[in-house]
């Protein structure tokens, strides 16, 4: 019977049922090398080797193995936290054979080098629902620690200052700031941090109004067009006021609705999406014929609409056009305001390299600048891409960048620029081969359609 009191033990009689029902090579990799460090909070916290391995270990199917054995051996249930120690994987290999370092050896050399390590947030990608700060009920969520969500969730490096603007997003854009400043508006923050943010009085009143005619916000375009870069900006505003703020991929969402069935904790994911003050949601598209899903998004939007809080969600193409997708939520999709973003410009594509190019701190060549820019016209991210490649060639070959060398580089990115072979006789010849006709036919004086 294990000493209820030391954790080593009772983890040891953890891992003594677990080898008998997990694969030992995962058993060997994973489970073996963690060691129970203490209780905290009436949950047992064992140390595993790498961060790598924690994420394993809390995937749902496993730890609900390991919670199960745990309660089978204290004959009462009981949680798990597992923290990632570097020190533990270098005792692991001092303990391999040949070692004079015992077992009970090296979990007293982790008990006196291992600091606390901070509480996890529940962010998505962990599939983590409910094992924030619970019942409190300081601040938004009812005690969850979305400051911590927030900084997990959120990417800095998108932000409005950094967005380059142009007849083809300007009304995303706008959209975007107009939400960003009426959820600062709405709560009396004021909106910091988006570009003509409202300060007092009428401006904020005004975006206040703006963001309430534009909720939801659905914002769509093809791939590589900046619908995520506006998602993050409108977070990182909101962010600065402290609300509570969720970044989320329908992939992410569909996969905690999942885990959340699985694990019977449907109260804590409708705690968590429903005590949010802004839902940023990305791709719904692959919603589409996921039905429970669907409906629990539905019961969700309805629950964050009433309650006034603000939804922003992207997807590839208008919410209409995505099917299968539930009626009820496609209108709810279609209700507030729908913003599309189109390819950029020849001159939006080269006042984006500019930026970067500025960013990077090179000089860049506009003649450089400028055959990237006609060339590369899909979307956004091959447009930085190709600018990388021609940059990282410049510099790994110490060569100068000009635009015979980008001209290359894109050969191998877009393909040989067709342009460059074309003449008019090629394009007489094209066409009537298209239409079937001779050459003379399309030269001559006859009318003939």
């Amino acid at each position: 019977m294990p000493d209820f009191s030391d954790a080593a033990s009772v983890w040891q009689a953890v891992l003594g049922r677990l080898q008998v029902e997990m694969p030992r090579e995962q058993f060997q990799t994973f489970l073996h090398p963690c060691v129970g460090q203490g209780w905290e909070d009436g949950c047992l916290v064992v140390a595993a080797a790498s961060a790598f391995a924690v994420s394993w270990l809390e995937l749902p199917l496993h730890r609900a193995m390991a919670e199960e054995a745990l309660g089978k051996a204290l004959g009462r249930e009981a949680a798990i936290r597992y923290r990632a120690l570097p020190e533990l994987a270098a005792s692991v290999s001092a303990e391999a054979p040949g070692s004079d370092m015992a077992s009970s050896e090296r979990v007293a050399v982790l008990r006196t080098s291992a600091a606390p390590a901070a509480r996890r947030a529940p962010v998505p990608d962990d599939y983590d629902l409910g094992r924030g700060r619970r019942g409190g009920g300081d601040g938004a969520g009812g005690g969850y620690d979305w400051a911590a969500v927030n900084a997990a969730t959120g990417n800095p490096r998108y932000t409005f200052d950094n967005f380059v603007v142009g007849v083809s997003n300007q009304l995303a854009y706008y959209a975007a700031c107009a939400v960003a400043d009426g959820a600062g508006a709405v709560n009396g923050n004021g909106g910091d941090g988006a570009p003509g943010a409202a300060a007092s009085g009428s401006t904020a009143a005004g975006a206040a109004a703006a963001a309430a005619g534009y909720n939801p916000l659905a914002i769509y375009s093809g791939p590589g067009l900046g619908k995520t870069h506006l998602l993050h900006a409108i977070g990182n505003c909101a962010r600065r006021q402290g609300r509570a703020v969720l970044y989320v991929t329908s992939e992410q969402f569909t996969n905690e609705f999942i885990s959340a069935i699985n694990r019977r904790a449907m109260r804590e994911f409708r705690d968590r999406y429903r005590s949010l003050d802004l839902l940023l949601l990305d791709d719904v598209q692959f919603l589409a014929g996921k039905e429970q899903t669907q409906e629990s998004l539905f019961h969700t939007f309805n629950d964050l609409h009433q309650a006034g809080a603000q939804i922003v969600l992207t997807s590839d193409r208008p919410p209409q056009s995505i099917a299968p997708l539930e009626e009820r939520l496609r209108s709810r999709f279609q209700w507030g305001l729908m913003a599309d973003i189109q390819p950029p410009s020849v001159e939006m594509r080269r006042a984006m390299l500019e930026a970067w190019a500025r960013e990077q701190g090179v000089a860049a060549p506009a003649a450089a600048l400028e055959v990237i820019a006609r060339r590369v016209k899909q979307n956004v991210r091959q447009l930085q891409g190709a600018f990388n490649r021609a940059l990282a060639m410049a510099q790994l070959l110490n060569a100068p960048l000009t635009a015979e060398s980008v001209s290359e580089q894109l050969d191998a990115i877009v393909g040989p620029d067709a342009r460059s072979g074309l003449t008019a006789d090629g394009v007489l010849q094209a066409t009537a081969q298209e239409f079937g006709i001779g050459a003379e036919q399309i030269l001559g004086r006859g009318r003939t359609a």
